[in-house]
């Protein structure tokens, strides 16, 4: 889909420093074939000081809120709509985290909902959200879309929950408007192959509550067990057809080719076995990617691409009229990708609180 006076006009991110691998192989969390397979150097791990208040997820999304909202200049009377998403548990069962998060940001008259595709959400919503905003809704044309994840105790174990992904701490928040931004955002594309969700799956049964309590969640062993059943290089090349097709339709849509991409933000999982990653299907040198920031930040859930972005703003990666591209998916599985045209460089990026 192609988009008309649609912006990015705030981006905001609530991150832990980054704990660097080494320190957690040398306490016996992982094993050295985070650094040495997948190519991780940190990951962002949100650790409280004593007599400090454990921060629960949504408080992360309303942190990034509060500096996505402020870096907008828009005024509170111009959100119709705050989208959140996360992977996992959000700190209460049966409860509306979006609704929480609206309250202390937007107001409590925003509509919030709670939005899921596992990590593709924090594209696919703004897929959602430009949606919104061109059918008209509300006076002043805006939309909040949150993320936010925590990962530890006994059911989500960052380092072994799915194997390659080093699971991180944070929040982030993204500000589209109808009005005025720093970026334009020309082109959103999602593609889907619901016939590869069972590898979110595998054969674990159903069950009547979350077994997370109780043992640890192995992504892991839910995909060895889709795979034990199935066509292994038969589900690589659907994989491969959907994500290119989202590239492709994307592209088509904004008008580019893969030439006219200044950067590239990309999922922060980990390096896959082989000698094909990520960049190889895209047709990007690495350098054009983001993959520097994500091995030394780990997978921030849904939030890698607004703290992707946000990091190549700070560090003077993109300049006006540059193009970049944001592009990830989700298990389900989904896959989208967005084109975005940087109109200036935010003044919260060039100053001293940039370096």
């Amino acid at each position: 889909m192609r988009w008309d006076e649609i912006y990015v006009a705030g981006l905001g991110t609530w991150l832990p420093e980054p704990v660097p691998v080494r320190e957690a192989v040398e306490a016996g969390e992982c094993g050295p074939e985070w650094i040495d397979d997948f190519g991780y150097e940190a990951v962002r791990i949100a650790r409280e000081r004593p007599g400090e208040p454990w921060t629960a997820p949504p408080d992360m999304a309303v942190a990034a809120a509060r500096r996505a909202h402020e870096r907008s200049g828009l005024d509170r009377s111009a959100y119709s709509l705050l989208l959140h998403g996360s992977t996992w548990f959000q700190g209460l069962d049966i409860w509306p985290a979006a609704s929480y998060i609206a309250g202390r940001t937007v107001g409590r008259t925003v509509p919030a909902l709670d939005v899921q595709q596992r990590c593709n959400i924090g594209i696919s919503a703004l897929d959602l959200a430009a949606c919104h905003l061109k059918a008209g809704y509300g006076t002043g044309g805006a939309v909040m879309v949150t993320t936010a994840d925590r990962f530890g105790g006994p059911g989500a174990d960052r380092w072994r929950l799915r194997h390659g992904n080093a699971y991180a701490d944070g929040g982030t928040a993204v500000v589209l408007s109808a009005t005025d931004g720093f970026a334009r955002l020309l082109a959103t594309a999602t593609v889907a192959d619901n016939g590869l969700e069972p590898m979110a799956r595998g054969d674990e049964p159903f069950g009547p509550v979350s077994r997370a309590a109780d043992r640890q969640i192995d992504l892991t062993a839910r995909g060895d067990a889709h795979k034990a059943v199935s066509d292994e290089t038969r589900t690589n090349i659907r994989f491969g057809k959907a994500m290119n097709e989202a590239k492709q339709a994307v592209l088509d849509d904004a008008g580019l080719s893969m030439d006219d991409i200044a950067s590239v933000v990309i999922p922060a999982t980990g390096r896959i076995d082989g000698p094909f990653q990520i960049h190889h299907l895209l047709g990007v040198d690495a350098s054009e990617t983001t993959w520097e920031f994500a091995r030394r930040s780990g997978h921030v859930g849904a939030g890698d691409w607004a703290a992707g972005l946000e990091n190549l703003l700070l560090t003077g990666a993109l300049g006006p009229g540059d193009h970049v591209m944001l592009f990830g998916g989700g298990a389900g599985y989904t896959l989208t990708a967005a084109v975005l045209e940087i109109s200036r460089i935010p003044g919260w990026a060039t100053g001293p609180a940039a370096a």
